[in-house]
């Protein structure tokens, strides 16, 4: 398999998507096509790598597009001390490589289950599709307070079944 226009077409505004949550975050929203560009060319690179039988292309194409935007703004001169800091949960902050995938996963399926429905949704809001705390607070029809607080519980428990699991942090 290789890039073309189709695949072009089928997985930009995907990608476009994940760089823009993870680079708003870092306020660095002027990098996008950058960090686009660069994740196409990673894409490239790995393809080789992907293995139908281990996720769909679709999942290839995030775990990508996670890391690479995740290395860009850590390797970005204008990195601010806010990016990983208190919003985000340390363990989500990796940038994950794709033969790291299926771990991954499992570990985030894990803590899902764990979790009741509305903290299920905090967690794949706020952690997985970095919805700022606005986003999430105008979606669930909720506070910006509200959110802070139960993103705050959330964290602390997450936090909880990973050092019981024996992952430290």
């Amino acid at each position: 398999m290789e890039i073309d226009n189709s695949f072009y077409d089928k997985y930009n505004e995907q990608i476009r998507a994940i760089v823009a949550k993870i680079l708003r975050s870092a306020n660095q929203m002027n990098d996008i096509d950058d960090c686009v560009n660069a994740v196409f060319l990673s894409i490239m690179e790995r393809l080789e790598q992907y293995n139908e039988t281990r996720g769909s292309m679709g999942a290839f194409v995030t775990v990508i597009s996670r890391s690479v935007a995740l290395n860009y703004i850590k390797s970005s001169t204008r990195k601010t001390s806010e990016l990983v800091g208190d919003e985000k949960l340390d363990f989500l902050a990796f940038p994950i490589e794709y033969q790291d995938e299926v771990e991954f996963n499992l570990l985030v399926e894990n803590i899902v289950a764990k979790l009741n429905k509305e903290e299920a949704l905090l967690f794949t809001m706020r952690y997985l599709y970095y919805y700022t705390p606005e986003e999430i607070a105008k979606t669930l029809n909720i506070n910006r307070g509200a959110v802070d607080m139960r993103t705050n519980r959330l964290k602390t428990k997450i936090k909880n079944f990973l050092v019981k699991g024996g992952i430290r942090v």
